[in-house]
């Protein structure tokens, strides 16, 4: 079920590691040895905390509004006058001052809100949403890099904290895969209730929407800069708040992904839509088996009838086999989506995006599933009205 955020943390740690190859050798600790061991480890705590505050507090909002949360970073980096900022994450980094980050920043931010407020643009705007939170944590990682070495390594920083035989992982390396998962599981919760609310037949209801975002995404940063550790505390309550949730979530944004992205693939490119191997995914709408509802599935022919498999990263593949003696499947076009009917021992019905609505015959036949004659003839009735098309004459 985690298998997507495990991954893109794995990928985030090879480009942090990569990075942090090409820095100086870091200072070894050197504090006072003449201060008792308590003292010391009391020292350790305090700095420790100090550094996730500043790291961690701000990642709610910028997983809210990934590019409006780093403006609003930059701009108090730069333009933050006698403001008293968090030294470890915003005063003197050389990525946050930058100007050109502020401004490039500030105009994606704007790009990508403007469509946002009609529900003619928003899928549009919605796919670039995604690749919005991912921008947002390499920038994440990049400042924590260029902070922790700025020309000399912060010697508490540098401290390891796990260590295993070959693989030596500091705090920062930790800092940096808790921020790839805190941005992860509230944009995913984000996204879902930005496509619910899509739905809704009300116009303004998308730019109140943008406008919320906005506005909840300046007042914790707010409340990150006024106080970091109030704002941490603030992270780990939306996070735990959405763990709750995430697994629910989780599975109905995988479904509406399938569905949006097949629709806008198959318009940029047609051969897309032919199927060429005798495999489906597909989305059950209620509990089947072992798989809950609107599980990503893969479905294909078997020797005994069709093979339904969940692949799992770690955790390894699920499937099970529905018997040709036992169940009976056929496909149908539907409005929205398309679905393949069950019905048997294990009744249900699987959703799948409408991307073979064109080829429904051919993929009928890949999957050895049965496909009634009323839905084989719904394309040549829809080819007859289209223009050119020859006349449907009784």
């Amino acid at each position: 079920m985690y298998a997507f955020i495990v991954t893109r943390c794995i990928l985030l740690l090879v480009f942090a590691s990569t990075v942090w190859t090409f820095q100086a050798d870091r200072v070894s600790l050197d504090l006072d040895s003449s201060l008792p061991s308590s003292d010391l480890a009391a020292i350790d705590q305090i700095s420790n905390m100090a550094q996730a505050s500043a790291w961690l507090g701000p990642l709610a909002p910028i997983a809210i509004s990934p590019f409006f949360g780093i403006t609003i970073l930059a701009g108090a980096a730069q333009f933050g006058g006698n403001l008293q900022l968090p030294p470890s994450m915003i005063s003197d980094n050389p990525v946050l001052g930058n100007p050109y980050l502020f401004w490039t920043f500030l105009c994606l931010t704007v790009l990508t809100s403007i469509p946002k407020f009609t529900k003619v643009s928003k899928p549009f705007a919605q796919a670039i949403d995604q690749l919005e939170a991912y921008a947002a944590i390499i920038t994440l990682i990049l400042v924590r890099v260029m902070t922790v070495f700025p020309g000399e390594a912060s010697s508490i920083d540098g401290i390891t904290v796990v260590h295993a035989s070959i693989f030596t992982i500091s705090s920062s390396l930790l800092f940096c895969l808790f921020a790839a998962f805190n941005i992860i599981v509230i944009n995913t919760i984000k996204f879902f209730l930005e496509i619910i609310v899509w739905l809704i037949p009300i116009p303004m209801i998308d730019g109140l929407l943008e406008i919320t975002n906005k506005l909840i995404c300046a007042l914790l940063l707010a409340v990150y800069l006024w106080s970091p550790t109030i704002a941490l505390l603030l992270n780990l309550i939306l996070l735990a708040a959405g763990l709750i949730v995430f697994r629910w979530i989780h599975r109905r944004v995988h479904y509406i992904r399938n569905i949006i992205w097949d629709q806008l693939w198959c318009l940029f490119r047609p051969s897309y839509q032919i199927p060429e191997i005798a495999e489906l995914t597909v989305f059950p709408d209620r509990t089947l088996g072992p798989f809950p509802t609107k599980s990503r599935l893969h479905l294909r022919p078997h020797a005994e009838g069709w093979e339904l498999t969940q692949k799992r990263l770690l955790l390894g593949h699920k499937t099970i086999i529905l018997p040709s003696d036992s169940h009976q499947l056929e496909i149908y076009d539907e409005l929205l989506v398309n679905r393949i009917q069950i019905e048997g021992s294990q009744p249900a019905n699987l959703l799948f995006s409408k991307r073979y609505s064109r080829n429904l015959e051919m993929l009928s036949h890949l999957l050895g599933i049965h496909l009634p004659q009323s839905t084989q003839e719904t394309p040549q009735s829809i080819l007859s009205l289209e223009p050119g098309g020859p006349l449907n004459l009784p």
